[in-house]
Order: structure tokens, then sequence, then C-alpha cells
């Protein structure tokens, strides 16, 4: 998958010293035009196939005093995922797997940020994928803290990863061709002076 979910990881930048003390709580957007979810499955041992979902939203909500407190609330649309090949993400589409017709949303939303070290974290969290929820932890890393001039805006990027069982989400067709075991790694770029008091 191309995410956040789960651009989960810009909230942690509270943690960082990223988000200036100020008010109790603050709020942030991750912007999707500087990330992706993108999303790594293997095929019996053999080669792996790679994809990603095109469209998807986040918000962060921050309290500067307490950054274990941060909140992530990641939604991505379920038939926006894509491959290099289009077979693919119509199989990805349908009922044996991501079933978007009937379920269109995946989401994530965090229940705890815990600090790992200097710009590392870890976020625990409900993922849903095909109205079914699952406890789902994923490991962030902030890598960069710069001025992006083009937009006159100070900007923070991270790298989010994490695996889960499809088949805990319903999704069991093919066991033998496509791993039960999908690895997830998320881009995420939080815009840090767009922020807005809630």
């Amino acid at each position: 998958m191309r995410a956040s979910i789960v651009g989960l990881v810009a909230l942690l930048a509270a943690g960082a010293g990223l988000v200036p003390s100020a008010r109790a709580q603050r709020l942030y957007g991750i912007d999707q035009h500087y990330g992706g979810i993108e999303f790594t499955v293997g095929h019996m041992g053999l080669f792996t196939s790679h994809g990603m979902f095109d469209r998807f939203m986040g918000r962060l909500i921050i309290d500067p005093q307490h950054p274990e407190h941060t909140q992530i609330d990641v939604k991505v649309e379920a038939g926006s995922v894509s491959m290099p090949w289009d077979e693919g993400a119509a199989m990805l589409r349908s009922a044996d797997f991501f079933d978007a017709l009937h379920y269109p949303e995946i989401r994530f939303e965090s229940t705890a940020v815990e600090s790992l070290g200097r710009d590392h974290y870890r976020i625990l969290g409900q993922l849903r994928i095909r109205g079914v929820s699952h406890a789902q932890t994923l490991d962030a890393m902030l890598l960069d803290r710069h001025l992006d001039a083009a937009r006159g805006s100070d900007v923070a990027d991270f790298v989010v990863s994490g695996e889960l069982k499809r088949s805990a989400f319903g999704m069991v067709a093919d066991p033998v061709f496509v791993s039960d075991t999908v690895a997830i790694r998320i881009h995420a770029r939080i815009a840090l002076d767009f922020a807005a008091s809630d």
C-alpha cells in the first residue's frame, strides 16, 4: 500500500519537538501530495509484488504538553488501490480481497503513541479492513524537518512501517500463491505551520 493509512506518524512530531508549545491541542493534516501508502506481498517464496493506494486522508491531533496523547486517524479509499498491472489491481478490488464495492474505506485509528528514542516511535491502534477491526502496531521514524521554500512552510517527513496478516481480515483467496503476510510502508509529510487550533 503506498498511507497513512497510517502517513500516521506525523503527529509524532510532537515528541520530537517539532510542534511549538501553544494551546492544549493542535490539529494537523497529512499532505497527500507528498506521501503514499505502499504494500509488498510475496508469492510462493520466489518473488514479490508491490502496490499502493492513490487516495487517502489523515488528521493528527497533538497535545504539545502530552505527546503520548497524540491521536491519528487515517482513512484510505480501498478502490484506489493500484499495481503495475491492471489485472492485479482489479483482483485486489474484488470480493476475494478488499471487496471495495461493499467496504469502500480502510481506516486506522491510533490508541497510543510510545517513544522508542530520538525521532523513533511505536504507534498502536485499530486497523479496519472489510469491516473487520484488529489491533495494529506500526513503527515510525522522523526522517527530516526542513523549510520548503517553494511552499513557504516548515515540513516534517516521516516513514512508517509494519506488517499485517491478510487472512485476519477475511482475505483468504489464493493461499498457496499469495503470502498471508503483507508488509506496509507509509511515507508522510506534515506541513507544520498549516496547523489549526481545535
